[in-house]
């Protein structure tokens, strides 16, 4: 699979604006018991959370591999820190698309840095 940074901005932004009465019941997953149309939304949470980004607890089942009650790690809230604002997310993708840099975890910091300079220079 793919990963696509929009995709994991949306779910790391979820997370973090989840009220946490709320968030004991959020769930993300993929499989038979979970809705297709939310598939890549659960594929991408899974990844964050074996990576680290999000801690939750594990109810995988064999209708599918679930987290329930997640909640951003130290790091998801450094990665989250680094693409949370529209402008400066908007010139990573333009400069890794420029510059025709795969983004990996290290690229996209890196690429955070010198975008948050171009948007506090213009």
């Amino acid at each position: 699979m793919k990963r696509d940074w929009d995709v994991i901005r949306e779910v790391l932004t979820e997370i973090e604006t989840t009220p946490l009465s709320e968030r004991t019941n959020l769930t993300y997953g993929v499989g038979a018991e979970y809705p297709a149309e939310s598939a890549s939304k659960g594929e991408h949470a899974l990844l964050l959370w074996k990576a680290g980004f999000i801690s939750a607890i594990d109810i995988t089942t064999y209708g599918g591999n679930a987290i329930l009650s997640p909640e951003l790690t130290w790091q998801g809230h450094e990665l989250l820190d680094t693409i949370r604002s529209k402008a400066v997310w908007e010139r990573i993708k333009t400069i890794a698309k420029e510059k025709s840099i795969e983004f990996t975890l290290d690229s996209v910091k890196a690429l955070g840095k010198l975008a948050l300079e171009w948007v506090l220079a213009n």
